[in-house]
């Protein structure tokens, strides 16, 4: 008889149709149709509007009407609805749920509870932090993209460093088309132009680049545009940067995956992401990666085997590791990042390393 997963979150979703609801959660959720062989698999998330269960792919997909849950509401009907179950395991996401486990493993003794971290957040403090350190009885594990990610967590000691386990957070749908024949010298950045993701060290580095590779060309695609003046005006001051850069703007999330496809490099400067779900996606389509060195872009890149890492903030770091394209066999490198995200980003591999950490417990 197959143990039971249950996968669930304690946001509260207001969306019209449940179909949205599981597109909105497809790329934390995708990878549990992989586990349905060897677990009979339930997806549970609160929703402000009620709807039927559904079966699709084999996982069971249920909708408990409920309310927004206050800061420190007990959730007293949404566990024992969980608990309606009888799970074997299971997977919470997001830390801030973290206080609300205390109840549901009162009410499931005989579960194994793992919390995955959702994004990028620092340690607590005070009386926030003695919580956290209170729920940690109640859970025995942590998931974070790169166990980097917790060292702040496990030092402060709000939980130990044995409890923690490197999982992706999440994956995508995008898929290598098998096309390695695209512009050369090309470069892609997608994602907010704000002080985080740092464009202005990216183009520092590129108009120096411009000097010993006058053919590259940066394209820059962006939702939000925090310091897109800023960013406008650098590429104004720059006859280089004027004739390579493209300020492309938003484009809608379905043309991504061609868009990757036809570009060699993927590049961002974050100083700090959860995970990064644009490198995600441009890895999946075979961009090879030039980013920072934060813990989850190591995770990522196997620590810099299949891209490029420089420190944030350092141009010149940068520039060295731009001049590299100019020398490397691409092929060899595109097909490192294939392998890397087949071996640890894909659905399959995040199902695989989440059956590994609950067999464990």
């Amino acid at each position: 008889m197959k143990k039971t997963l249950v996968d669930l979150t304690y946001y509260s979703f207001s969306e019209a149709n449940s179909q949205s609801i599981i597109s909105k959660c497809q790329s934390t959720i995708g990878f549990l149709e992989n586990l349905t062989g060897k677990f009979a698999v339930h997806f549970v998330v609160r929703s402000k509007n009620e709807f039927p269960s559904l079966d699709q792919h084999s996982v069971q997909y249920h909708f408990f009407k409920g309310r927004t849950l206050n800061k420190w509401q007990i959730p007293f009907r949404f566990s024992s609805y969980i608990k309606s179950w009888q799970p074997d395991y299971i997977l919470v996401h997001g830390f801030g749920a973290a206080h609300y486990l205390i109840l549901l493993k009162i009410m499931c003794p005989k579960s194994k509870i793992l919390l995955q971290s959702n994004g990028f957040s620092p340690p607590p403090k005070r009386l926030k932090k003695l919580v956290y350190k209170i729920s940690d009885y109640f859970i025995d594990g942590y998931l974070f993209t790169g166990s980097e990610n917790a060292e702040a967590w496990y030092e402060a000691k709000v939980f130990r460093k044995s409890k923690v386990f490197e999982v992706m957070e999440g994956s995508t749908h995008f898929k290598f088309n098998g096309n390695t024949n695209r512009n050369q010298n090309s470069f892609i950045w997608v994602g907010r132009l704000d002080k985080n993701k740092d464009p202005i060290t990216i183009l520092n580095a590129f108009d120096l680049f411009l000097e010993v590779e006058s053919t590259a060309k940066l394209t820059m695609i962006f939702h939000e545009g925090e310091l897109l003046d800023v960013v406008t005006q650098r590429v104004s001051n720059s006859e280089n940067l004027k004739k390579a850069v493209e300020l492309r703007g938003f484009v809608e999330h379905q043309e991504l995956e061609t868009i990757y496809h036809n570009y060699q490099y993927f590049i961002l400067g974050s100083h700090y992401e959860g995970s990064g779900y644009a490198l995600l996606e441009a890895m999946a389509c075979g961009c090879v990666p030039i980013v920072t060195n934060i813990p989850s872009f190591k995770y990522m890149t196997a620590n810099g085997r299949c891209g490029f890492l420089f420190s944030p903030k350092k141009e010149e770091e940068l520039l060295a590791q731009l001049k590299k394209t100019i020398v490397i066999n691409y092929k060899e490198h595109q097909q490192k990042v294939i392998d890397q995200f087949n071996d640890k980003l894909a659905f399959q591999a995040i199902a695989n390393e989440i059956e590994l950490v609950f067999q464990s417990l």
